[in-house]
C-alpha cells in the first residue's frame, strides 16, 4: 500500500497523480534502472496504457511504470512533500529491494550509502 501524508495530499494539484516512473540507468538493458517519483496530470498518466494504478491511500492517487510496478506492488511505501522557494519536491521511503543495488544482489549497506 502506498500511503501519501498529509503533505503530500495537499500538494497535490486538481486532477494530479503520484507516478512512480522508470529511469534507464543502463545503456544496453532497459529492464536496469530506478524508480524515480513525479506528478503528471491524471489523464495523461491514464493515456499511457504501460502506467498501472498502485494500492493507495488516497484511492486512485499513485500509478507506476510498468518496471516500477512490479518492485511496488504490495510493499508499504509512504510518500511525502516538501516545499522550498515554491517548488514542491516528493519524496518517498522505498523498500529494500527496489533499487538498481538490489537487483545485481548487493544491500544498500554493502554499496556505501542509505537509501
Amino acid at each position: 500500500m502506498i500511503r501519501l501524508t498529509e503533505r503530500a495530499r495537499a500538494a497535490l494539484r486538481d486532477g494530479e497523480v503520484i507516478v512512480f516512473d522508470w529511469a534507464v540507468l543502463g545503456l544496453c538493458c532497459g529492464c536496469t534502472g530506478q524508480p524515480w517519483l513525479r506528478t503528471a496530470p491524471r489523464a495523461v498518466a491514464l493515456r499511457y496504457r504501460g502506467f498501472r494504478p498502485l494500492d493507495a491511500e488516497p484511492t486512485g492517487g499513485v500509478m507506476a511504470h510498468p518496471l516500477a510496478y512490479l518492485r511496488l506492488m504490495d510493499r508499504d511505501v509512504t510518500v511525502d512533500c516538501r516545499s522550498r522557494l515554491g517548488l514542491r519536491r516528493f519524496s518517498c521511503d522505498p523498500p529494500q529491494g527496489v533499487g538498481l543495488t538490489e537487483l545485481f544482489g548487493r544491500t544498500s549497506s554493502d554499496s556505501g550509502h542509505r537509501g
